[in-house]
C-alpha cells in the first residue's frame, strides 16, 4: 500500500528522476548522450510530422464531405423527373429558419409583455439554437469561414513566433 501512496503523493516524480539517473549511469560517454539526444529529437520531429499528416487527412475528409454534399445537390437540381418539392426542400427549410429566427428576434426586441418571464429562458435557448443554425445556413450558401479561421491562426502564429 505504501508504494501506491508514494506514487500518488509525489513518488511519480521520484520515479522519473530514478529512471533519468539510471539512463545517466548506462550512458557514459558524451557521444552516447549526444546520440540519445539526437534519437529523442528525431522521435519528436517524427511525431510532429505524423500529427500534421493526421490533421491534413482530417481536413481532406471534411472537404470531401462538403464536396459530396454539393455534388448531390447539383444532381438533384439537374434531375429531369424530380418534383418541385424535392428540388426546393433545402431552400424552403433554410428560408423558413431565417424567417423564424428574425421573427423571434423581433418579438424579443420590440414587444413588451408578450413573452412571460418564466418562458423567456426557453425562448432564449431556442433563439441560440436557431442562431447557430442560421450561421450554418449562411456558411452553406455563402461559403465557409474555415479558410478565414486558418488564415487568422497563421497570422497569430506568425505574430507569436517571428522567425
Amino acid at each position: 500500500m505504501s508504494f501506491l501512496s508514494n506514487l500518488f503523493s509525489g513518488g511519480a516524480s521520484t520515479l522519473v528522476d530514478s529512471v533519468g539517473k539510471v539512463l545517466d549511469n548506462v550512458i557514459t560517454t558524451k557521444g552516447e548522450k549526444m546520440q540519445l539526444d539526437n534519437e529523442m529529437r528525431k522521435s519528436e520531429l517524427q511525431f510532429q510530422v505524423d500529427m500534421k499528416k493526421l490533421t491534413n487527412d482530417e481536413q481532406q475528409m471534411i472537404l470531401g464531405d462538403i464536396s459530396n454534399a454539393r455534388q448531390r445537390e447539383v444532381q438533384v437540381l439537374n434531375a429531369a423527373n424530380a418534383s418541385w418539392w424535392t428540388k426546393n426542400t433545402m431552400h424552403v427549410m433554410a428560408l423558413g429558419t431565417i424567417v423564424i429566427t428574425l421573427a423571434l428576434f423581433y418579438v424579443l426586441i420590440f414587444t413588451k409583455g408578450l413573452i412571460d418571464d418564466s418562458k423567456k429562458e426557453i425562448i432564449l435557448y431556442i433563439l441560440g439554437v436557431l442562431s447557430a443554425t442560421l450561421t450554418q445556413i449562411y456558411s452553406y450558401y455563402f461559403g465557409s469561414s474555415a479558410g478565414s479561421a486558418e488564415k487568422a491562426k497563421t497570422i497569430s502564429d506568425m505574430m507569436t513566433n517571428p522567425s
